[in-house]
């Protein structure tokens, strides 16, 4: 499919490594770029996933080590399946920039890879934050993999739209279901989760809207109960 929202600088980028490519006799060709991020200040959570692969997938790479990035005091919570509840990363101004219960060299551990996700909690009284993501689009046969019971995660690709059109309903067993962060959830003051059930019939899916699948914005993260069994996203993505 064709990607829907295309990474602004990418395709320069792209045809400028086609020349330089060209005169070096080398035939491959990687498309990288950006992406901007808003994360919801106010001491509000905003769900995320890592749309592009860097070259280091972790915390204090992607989100900005001591003295840089994202301010100090932001949180970072990653789904441990294990634990079956969230693991902290809190901002700090020291070390690796993030300490998490392994200390304050964690965000050299921790990681946000492309099909992660996480939830990004911003400090009290913070304006909304912008988050900058670099790096190479993934392209050919992709393959996210949920076990059995809750994953957060995230399209592997910068593209947008239902999860219908994005390919994630194929696979999907009926009646598992994905949790959509609200952030403006109605009667909330950090937010919510809207809850949409992967049905046998229709439009395959069903949940506040009526049985209208639910989109995915880039570099949205999304909670997935997978059940009664595992599957996995496959994709076969190329930028054209």
């Amino acid at each position: 499919m064709r990607t829907k929202t295309l990474l602004a600088a990418a395709a320069m980028l792209a045809a400028g490594l086609a020349s330089s490519m060209a005169q070096s006799n080398v035939y491959s060709l990687n498309v990288v770029g950006y992406v901007n991020k808003v994360f919801v200040g106010g001491n509000k959570y905003t769900s995320v996933a890592n749309p592009l692969n860097a070259a280091t997938n972790t915390l204090t790479a992607l989100l900005g080590g001591a003295g840089a990035g994202l301010p100090n005091g932001t949180r970072v919570l990653k789904w441990s399946g294990g634990a079956v509840d969230f693991t902290t990363y809190t901002k700090v101004a020291f070390a690796s920039g993030w300490s998490g219960p392994g200390g304050t060299g964690d965000g050299n551990v921790a990681t946000l890879r492309p099909g992660e996700g996480a939830l990004v909690l911003s400090p009290v009284g913070s304006a909304d934050l912008t988050n900058t993501f670099v790096g190479e689009v993934l392209q050919g046969n992709l393959t996210n993999s949920f076990v059995t019971g809750y994953q957060m995660a995230g399209n592997m690709v910068p593209d947008s739209g239902s999860v219908t059109t994005v390919g994630l309903t194929t696979n999907t067993p009926v009646t598992s279901r994905l949790l959509k962060w609200d952030t403006l959830a109605a009667g909330t003051t950090q937010g919510d989760w809207k809850t949409y059930t992967r049905t046998g019939f229709g439009t395959f899916w069903s949940g506040p809207e009526g049985t209208v699948p639910p989109d995915l914005a880039v570099a949205e993260g999304f909670l997935m109960l997978a059940q009664p069994s595992a599957f996995s996203w496959v994709r076969n993505f190329t930028v054209q």
